[in-house]
C-alpha cells in the first residue's frame, strides 16, 4: 500500500508500506523521497548518526495511505537514513491497527 510521507505540513516523498509484523501492528517500506526530502536530509542523517533512527521526537513525521487514511501509530514512525547506504531511506511504524488498515484497503 502506498503512502505519502508528511513532515509536518510538507509531503518528503512516498513509501510502498508492507505489514511485517501484524500482532505489533508493523508496517515498512523504502522511501522514494521527493525535491522536499533533500530540505531534510541533512537533519535526518544526522539524527540516524546520533541515534540510529530519525523518529517524531525529532521531526512531527505523518503517513497518509494513497486512500486518504491517515496512520496514528501508538509506537511513532522512524526514519533510518545512513551515509553508508546513502540510496536507502527505510521507513517504519509500529503500533498501527491493522485490522482498520485492512478494512480501509479491502485487504
Amino acid at each position: 500500500m502506498n503512502a505519502k510521507l508528511f513532515i509536518d505540513e510538507t509531503i518528503i516523498g512516498t513509501v510502498n508500506l508492507k505489514i511485517t509484523d501484524e500482532y505489533m501492528g508493523v508496517l515498512t517500506g523504502y522511501l522514494t523521497p521527493n525535491e522536499n526530502y533533500h530540505n531534510y536530509k541533512e537533519i535526518i542523517l544526522n539524527q540516524f548518526d546520533k541515534v540510529g533512527i530519525s523518529n517524531k521526537e525529532h521531526l512531527n513525521y505523518n503517513l497518509i495511505l494513497e486512500n486518504g487514511f491517515i496512520l496514528n501509530p501508538e509506537g511513532g514512525i522512524g526514519v533510518s537514513h545512513s551515509r553508508d547506504f546513502i540510496d536507502e531511506i527505510f521507513v517504519e511504524t509500529a503500533g498501527n491497527d491493522i485490522e482498520k488498515i485492512k478494512i480501509n484497503f479491502e485487504m
